[in-house]
């Protein structure tokens, strides 16, 4: 279907077909062309000369209007020429479809909830607090610290891009994967601040996982060079399209630029992974996963702020 899209692209009517002429169809009722394209037909397994690559003639084939015919097969050559390195194989890109999940409000009530009903004292051993994480140990702080935030205002700018970008990572990598991965990328874009950050220094909010989150999105891409290893042009538009997003939303100097900037790498290396090697088909042991990583933080959390 690429070669049909490319001549109706260019102004083109071309038809896709199998073909299963009669017998005794004679060669100009054959020849006859259809100027409306065919929706919802199978993608065009012809190759150059009308063969597959094990040598049998495809079954589907394109029809144009005589008069056109020139004209579509300069269109096809070029397009060929374009893409003369790259094989287009889309079954073996994405087996999940780009959807937004619903399950990500799911994620929202909770960040809501913890907001407004944690106690004072547990929300202070939730924080990524430097002194308490280098001195004492107390590494919980980097998973908890990412379902916390400041105010209102501080919660609503996380809630609202993180329904969107965790949504789709739901919907590509499904729902227990993105979770898991979010989580953990969005955790570990909290070490640099440590390491580097004023014993005194503080910081909290979810704005690592949502920019991991977009990491994620972008990262699926990689995928295609397991097609091609000549595919890197879709690789790079994707890439570049987060990084357009990362600099859109993330790099306000009055946030944690640091915690945005390593959620979004750390975001794209783990959806590189998980797309290349499809983790995605062991979801619930994901989901299994996030639970730990969720909930065994804040026990900690809870047993130092009952002492």
């Amino acid at each position: 279907m690429d070669w049909g899209l490319a001549l109706i692209s260019q102004g083109i009517p071309a038809v896709i077909e199998r073909e299963e002429a009669p017998s005794g169809q004679s060669q100009e009722a054959s020849e006859k062309a259809f100027e409306a394209p065919i929706e919802g037909a199978p993608h065009p397994t012809s190759h150059p000369g009308g063969r597959s690559p094990a040598g049998r003639r495809s079954p589907w084939r394109l029809r144009v209007e005589p008069e056109v015919l020139e004209r579509a097969r300069a269109v096809v050559l070029e397009y060929r020429r374009e893409n003369r390195r790259f094989a287009w194989h889309r079954t073996a890109v994405a087996a999940r479809p780009l959807s937004w999940n619903p399950t990500a409000l799911s994620w929202i009530l909770v960040l809501i909830a913890l907001h407004g009903l944690l106690p004072l004292g547990l929300r202070s051993a939730g924080w990524v607090e430097v002194a308490a994480i280098r001195q004492h140990g107390q590494w919980w702080r980097l998973f908890t610290a990412t379902w916390l935030h400041a105010d209102a205002a501080h919660l609503a700018s996380n809630v609202g891009t993180g329904f969107l970008t965790l949504g789709f990572a739901m919907g590509r990598y499904g729902p227990g994967t993105a979770l898991c991965l979010s989580l953990m990328a969005g955790a570990a874009a909290n070490i640099p601040g440590m390491l580097l950050r004023e014993p005194t220094a503080r910081a909290l909010g979810a704005s690592g996982v949502v920019m991991a989150t977009l990491g994620l999105l972008a990262g699926h891409a990689v995928v295609w060079w397991r097609v091609s290893r000549h595919a890197s042009k879709p690789v790079w538009i994707s890439l570049g399209a987060g990084a357009f997003l990362f600099l859109s939303l993330g790099v306000n100097p009055a946030s944690d630029v640091l915690a945005h900037a390593g959620g979004f790498v750390g975001g794209i290396g783990l959806g590189a992974l998980a797309a290349w090697f499809r983790w995605g088909r062991f979801d619930k042991l994901w989901a299994l996963a996030y639970a730990v990583l969720a909930v065994g933080p804040w026990l900690c959390a809870w047993a130092v702020d009952g002492r």
